[in-house]
């Protein structure tokens, strides 16, 4: 995944999401309203449209982030996208303990 930055100010980060579609920004949007000093996490897709070659939405989702005062948003959303790794991590221990 690569996350492009569209715009950074001191409590604002806007950036987008290369080649994924509602999946991920789906759950890093909820994560991030969780994260304490979040005001405001939203995104959306532009073209809702897929490409028939690639199956993937023409347009990448754009995230609009903003923090209050003092808190970095950059930090927040790397934060955001450790707890995904370890909810994803934590998933698949239990999946191989079930097949145990």
């Amino acid at each position: 995944m690569e996350v492009k930055i569209l715009e950074r100010k001191d409590n604002l980060l806007e950036f987008e999401l290369v080649g994924e579609d509602h999946s991920l920004p789906n759950l890093l949007k909820d994560i991030l309203l969780t994260k304490e000093g979040v005001k405001m996490a939203s995104y959306h897709i532009e073209h809702p449209l897929l490409n028939p070659e690639t199956g993937r939405y023409i347009s990448n989702p754009k995230f609009v982030l903003i923090t209050e005062k003092g808190v970095d948003p950059i930090e927040v959303l790397k934060e955001s996208l450790r707890d995904i790794i370890d909810l994803c991590d934590k998933l698949l221990e239990e999946i191989k303990k079930s097949k145990e």
